[in-house]
């Protein structure tokens, strides 16, 4: 079996919010560390409101903590200029949310697009791999239908399909079935862990369903600021 590495490790990481006047501030993260191995799907469970979100996002470079690193491949992400973060998102994280963030005056297909544009690529060549993935996640004969002509469902495919459009190593999914019904739930989770299988990306897993989470190679549990394994 081969060694797996690091791909993202984020280390001692304290993320706090000011609270109401007279009280002393909120700790959301209090000193965490994670680290999710190349070809991982790595799950963090933990009840509403116990900073999940907070932790994708800061691993995500989306928001910064007050102290603590977050590494990708061993390299800090805060030597990065606010240009080059941004880059670095676009080409090696696809992101993908509960609410699924879709731009709502285009179509699915230009949704699809977008993170191809942003980074300068063909029109042409980034038109035909948007249709593959729409094909594989089986809408492709929604590609002119814009996000309020599509299911909730389909909504969560098309951001799904944007998340992988730049061939990303990682993929960051925040409660990505948290809005959806059973059957549409089942359908996004057997596409989002065939990612792992037949494209070899790493998963980071935001989910407060635990039957989930045992789908997955490691879980953390997120409760009260405080991060630990859970199997």
């Amino acid at each position: 079996m081969p060694v797996k590495s690091p791909i993202l490790t984020g280390t001692d990481i304290l993320k706090t919010y000011p609270a109401k006047t007279g009280e002393g501030a909120l700790t959301v993260l209090d000193y965490c560390s994670i680290t999710i191995n190349s070809g991982d799907i790595v799950s963090v469970v933990g009840p509403s409101g116990s900073g999940k979100s907070t932790l994708l996002h800061v691993l995500g470079g989306l928001d910064r903590p007050d102290s603590g690193e977050v590494a990708w491949k061993s390299n800090s992400i805060y030597n990065l200029t606010a240009e080059e973060l941004a880059d670095f998102r676009n080409r090696e994280l696809g992101f993908v949310f509960q609410f699924h963030h879709l731009l709502p005056e285009f179509s699915a297909l230009e949704n699809v697009l977008m993170p191809a544009l942003i980074a300068g690529r063909s029109l042409e060549a980034s038109e035909e791999r948007a249709m593959e993935l729409l094909s594989r996640f089986g809408i492709p004969d929604r590609a002119e239908h814009r996000p309020t002509e599509l299911s909730g469902g389909e909504q969560q495919r098309v951001s799904m399909a944007r998340a992988l459009m730049n061939n990303p190593s990682l993929i960051l999914a925040d409660e990505p079935t948290g809005n959806l019904d059973d059957a549409n739930t089942r359908i996004v989770l057997d596409y989002l862990f065939q990612l792992r299988e037949e494209d070899g990306v790493s998963i980071l897993l935001i989910t407060h369903e635990k039957d989930i989470a045992g789908r997955c190679d490691l879980t953390y549990e997120l409760n009260k600021g405080r991060l630990n394994p859970f199997n």
